[in-house]
């Protein structure tokens, strides 16, 4: 359910990690729900850091509740495991703390890398993706993507992006 990751707008905080919602579960274990989510099976210390500010800005946006009625936890606040499309409120709050704390072109450069098997000369691929995605693509497309609107116009452009931009990337054999 994460999708790649996107550049940096704001910085984090630890101020959701001490909260507690009186009418909600104690926001603790579903922060550390959150960040074990965003940084994956094998997390290290970049990705858990990454967790951790993704999770703090994400519980800084919507309560643990609204989480589970947007799709994100389920009814014992835990992550939900199925794919699902989240709502509108939660999936721009998901946005904004995805985009608040990792880079896209970074994140998407690595996952092309890997791709490629290392075929990717990674400067190009960057100059390209600069020059066609601008923030607000990448934010509504990431926005689209977590609401399951594979129509969204921008979620086609960054597809198309990342795919114009991987071919003309390679590195020849």
């Amino acid at each position: 359910m994460a999708l790649a990751c996107w550049p940096a707008l704001v910085g984090c905080s630890d101020a959701a990690s001490s909260r507690e919602d009186a009418s909600g579960p104690d926001v603790d274990p579903v922060r550390a729900e959150l960040v074990a989510l965003f940084a994956g099976d094998h997390p290290g210390d970049d990705s858990t850091e990454a967790g951790e500010c993704f999770a703090d800005g994400l519980l800084d946006k919507v309560t643990p509740d609204q989480l589970r009625e947007g799709g994100v936890l389920d009814k014992e606040f835990d992550v939900n495991r199925e794919v699902t499309a989240l709502d509108r409120t939660v999936a721009e709050a998901w946005t904004y703390a995805q985009l608040a704390c990792t880079d896209f072109v970074a994140e998407s450069t690595k996952a092309q890398v890997d791709l490629t098997s290392g075929k990717l000369d990674t400067s190009k691929y960057v100059a390209c993706l600069d020059r066609r995605l601008d923030q607000d693509i990448i934010r509504n497309a990431t926005i689209a993507a977590l609401m399951a609107d594979w129509s969204d116009e921008a979620l086609e452009d960054l597809s198309v992006a990342q795919s114009v931009c991987s071919k003309t990337s390679l590195q020849p054999s």
